[in-house]
């Protein structure tokens, strides 16, 4: 397996805070690897590690088969940061000769294409496009250098539904039609659920799980039961319940592995009801981080 990005206990802290703890992880070239966490959790700071703009602590970043300092691949990098930070008297067509001539694959074929289909406002000055055309603007410039590793950290914001959808079927497009990696980092659980192949969840600088989208999605469960005399005492302490709620005479076990070991040793009880059901990105995200934070 080649990897589009690589890292080591990779570790940063600012003074005695430590943002980023011993994070290791690695994303196939190819894929659609999602990082997700409660503000504050290190992302946009493992971000900037990946792209050079930040020195690790301690450990190490690889990406696309060089250290991330070294930044001898930044021209095969797309980035798309929550924060547009473009020279605000520039016109957009400006700002698209600007940067064609930092990069060695600048393709003009391309950008005219996704001008089009942005409808982008070529002749305005950045200082009067609002904060989603502003966003789909750097979208255009990071996907016109033909990049091999497009790095988005919550690209979409100030976009509306419509945008949003076009922007994804855009990076879907981009992983499909070119075999482009893509890292993403975004609050919109949802989007994450149709798109990513593994999702990383980060809290308090420190890796909670790293696994593929279909694993996740089997390793957590919720088994709904109804037992006459209460939910017995034994089950809430099984390996793998990480959460017992209850409302009225329904008691719910959150699980996050053994799912099948679990149910098998609920029924072992004789529940009068039991079923199970799937849990959605936004729940295991809840659950995972103890139910401290909201996305």
């Amino acid at each position: 397996m080649v990897l589009a990005i690589e890292t080591w206990e990779l570790t940063k802290r600012f003074n005695r805070v430590t943002v980023v703890d011993g994070l290791n992880l690695a994303v196939p070239e190819g894929s659609v690897f999602g990082l997700v966490g409660p503000n504050g959790a290190g992302k946009t700071t493992t971000i900037k590690m990946l792209l050079g703009l930040l020195q690790p602590t301690r450990g190490s970043a690889w990406v696309l088969g060089h250290e991330a300092k070294d930044a001898v691949a930044r021209h095969r990098i797309g980035y798309v940061p929550d924060t547009q930070k473009m020279y605000p008297w520039f016109r957009v067509e400006e700002i698209f000769f600007l940067c064609s001539g930092f990069y060695q694959n600048w393709d003009w074929g391309r950008v005219k294409h996704l001008q089009s289909k942005f409808n982008l406002p070529v002749e305005r000055r950045i200082r009067n496009l609002s904060q989603g055309t502003t966003t789909l603007v750097a979208l255009t410039i990071a996907l016109s250098i033909r990049p091999r590793l497009l790095i988005l950290d919550e690209p979409t914001t100030g976009l509306d539904p419509i945008k949003r959808r076009q922007f994804f079927q855009l990076v879907l497009e981009e992983v499909a039609g070119e075999g482009t990696t893509v890292f993403l980092s975004t609050h919109h659980l949802g989007d994450l659920e149709r798109l990513a192949d593994q999702i990383a969840l980060l809290d308090k600088g420190r890796l909670v799980f790293c696994q593929d989208m279909d694993d996740l999605k089997r390793s957590f469960r919720r088994i709904q039961t109804v037992f006459p005399g209460g939910l017995p005492a034994e089950l809430s302490r099984l390996p793998g319940v990480l959460k017992v709620e209850r409302a009225e005479h329904v008691c719910s076990l959150i699980v996050n592995r053994d799912a099948d070991r679990i149910l098998a040793r609920v029924r072992e009880f004789n529940p009068a009801f039991v079923e199970v059901q799937d849990l959605s990105l936004d729940e295991i995200f809840y659950y995972a981080v103890g139910g401290e934070h909201r996305v």
